[in-house]
């Protein structure tokens, strides 16, 4: 089977992200409709969210994008300036062009899988114990930040918490495939397997090993979904719970504690 490359295309201004697909689909939903309160309704985003992002790409931008013009002659309504229309074209060319590299650097990938396996080498690693691949399957936006409703492959599900500028940033949207990471000391077990939180996720799962230092031990969890999490607690609190491998236990995160990345 061939590898396929995919990578996001972004503009960025002064170390600041300037236009990506999300804000691109942002303008041209305001020059067709001519009012942000529809575009933002097409774009399922709320009044305040869209009128922020507008006025970040406003203040980064040597020109305005957008511009609200009073009732006349030829109506009023919300459009985009002709900088905001050269800077649409720009923005398609660069990313075309930016696919055609992914297609072609795919396919020199695939004349020698080789060339893959270095790549996967050269993935970014981190010091989070825990990552967890997953799909967004809903997103509820507040004011401030987001709740992520997160699905495992066997359909296990839990949730994130996220800034809404982060949500813009990664343009994470309904189906985009993303990663819970979160550490070892944000989870916390219990033996009560009927033991429910409302503020916190909840993973149910079986003790697969549990390794012991001198003041703290780690112990690891697998999922229904196969996937592992682990956990770190005090010599003290792991005696008092008395846990065994292959106990069957629940282990709680808060939304909050979760960090996405996109690879």
């Amino acid at each position: 089977m061939d590898n396929t490359l995919e990578g996001r295309f972004w503009i960025s201004k002064s170390e600041h992200s300037f236009l990506g697909k999300g804000r691109i689909n942002l303008l041209l939903n305001i020059e067709a409709t001519g009012s942000i309160t529809k575009a933002a309704k097409m774009m399922k985003m709320s009044y305040k969210a869209a009128w922020d992002t507008v006025d970040t790409m406003n203040n980064l931008s040597e020109h305005p994008l957008v511009q609200r013009v009073k009732g006349g002659k030829g109506g009023g309504g919300t459009h985009l300036t002709d900088y905001a229309k050269e800077l649409i074209t720009t923005y398609n060319i660069l990313n075309e062009e930016h696919q055609h590299f992914l297609e072609n650097l795919s396919k020199r990938i695939n004349q020698k899988d080789g060339h893959f396996k270095v790549l996967e080498s050269m993935n970014v690693r981190i010091s989070a114990r825990n990552q967890l691949k997953a799909k967004v399957t809903e997103i509820q936006r507040g004011a401030v930040e987001s709740e992520l409703f997160l699905q495992l492959h066997n359909k296990e599900s839990f949730m994130a918490i996220i800034t809404n500028d982060s949500l813009e940033t990664l343009d994470i949207k309904v189906g985009s495939e993303v990663y819970a990471i979160f550490k070892a000391n944000a989870v916390v077990v219990s033996t009560d397997v009927k033991l429910k939180k409302s503020d916190r996720n909840r993973f149910t799962g079986t003790i697969e090993r549990i390794s012991r230092g001198n003041f703290d031990a780690e112990v690891v969890v697998t999922l229904k979904s196969s996937n592992t999490i682990c956990s770190t607690m005090s010599i003290d609190t792991l005696d008092e719970l008395n846990l065994q491998n292959g106990m069957e236990v629940v282990a709680f995160c808060k939304p909050s504690s979760i960090i996405i990345g996109i690879w």
